[in-house]
């Protein structure tokens, strides 16, 4: 493409090239070709310039008429921008027009309480299942990240664990080096080499399904994501008062920076409050269930519990 006149320019020819040429090559693919859908269904036909702030307003509020949440209305609108900026940006199209921003949703404040964690893992029936969680807890991870996790990544003697896979580039969602605390570091240990979260040997490319099965199990709401467990960790260490600081490093919400980032997982205390304050909610889990690497629970005894 040359740069052509927004009026002459398919939004959809715009939105097929970004998936293609960028989005399709990121974390967030799955979510930029649904988010780019629901621009082609509305919008469909339609030149860059027909996008004006008016039919904007009236996709917001057919999104808004699917029971969209606010959140959810302002990252579909957000994947548009990006694709009509790369556009512009390559010279592909002489002009875009301005995309309304959206408007945030009320943070959520989803964080499982100790009856609800213990449930979890009573209702983990699969070896994959029960490592998923012991990787949840134990890391603070985010859900893609886990997912990532090999055991080539740990370090046995210092006992920490990258969790940046090696040749994937840091984003925004910083994937940090966490030290491996007292109760992960079985399940490390005894974890065969290759992907630690696997079904028959092989990675898993999603948990949702898992973890819709597993929720079902434990009879939580079904508003409770996967993602959960990262804030009840994190929700965990601020009321055992961790710096916050180590609590950002932790979950990767920001890197020390330079040299101090790169050398400070070699000191004796790196992020330890952090690890303490897991490994003693994990403990205070194995007075309600087995948390024990290599256990697997009876699927039969499970089925005549009322």
């Amino acid at each position: 493409m040359g740069k052509q006149e927004a009026h002459e320019t398919s939004l959809e020819m715009v939105f097929v090239r970004y998936y293609q040429q960028h989005a399709e090559l990121t974390e967030s693919a799955e979510m930029a070709r649904v988010a780019l859908g629901y621009w082609s269904d509305f919008f469909a036909g339609a030149m860059v310039a027909e996008a004006t702030p008016q039919r904007q307003r009236e996709f917001i509020g057919w999104l808004k008429g699917k029971g969209f949440s606010d959140g959810y209305v302002k990252r579909i609108l957000t994947v548009g921008k990006a694709a009509l900026n790369r556009a512009w940006k390559e010279g592909e199209v002489d002009t875009v027009p301005y995309v309304i921003p959206g408007q945030d949703g009320p943070p959520r404040d989803a964080v499982l309480t100790v009856a609800q964690s213990a449930a979890l893992w009573r209702a983990a029936e699969l070896p994959h299942e029960r490592m998923y969680l012991a990787l949840a807890f134990g890391l603070a991870s985010r859900p893609e990240t886990i997912l990532d996790l090999r055991r080539g990544f740990v370090d046995f003697d210092r006992r920490i664990i990258d969790t940046n896979p090696p040749g994937r580039r840091q984003t925004r969602k910083y994937r940090p080096v966490v030290p491996v605390g007292a109760f992960l570091l079985p399940w490390l240990v005894q974890a065969p080499d290759g992907p630690l979260v696997a079904w028959r040997g092989k990675p898993i490319e999603s948990f949702k399904t898992a973890w819709r099965k597993m929720r079902d199990r434990a009879r939580l709401p079904a508003y409770y994501v996967a993602k959960d467990i990262r804030h009840t960790m994190a929700t965990e260490m601020r009321s055992k008062n961790v710096p916050e600081a180590e609590i950002d490093g932790f979950l990767g919400h920001k890197a020390y920076g330079g040299v101090t980032e790169v050398y400070a997982k070699y000191r004796p205390d790196f992020r330890s409050q952090a690890v303490a304050v897991i490994d003693g909610y994990m403990e205070g889990l194995r007075a309600s269930c087995v948390l024990d690497a290599g256990y697997v629970p009876d699927r039969k005894a499970r089925k005549k519990e009322p």
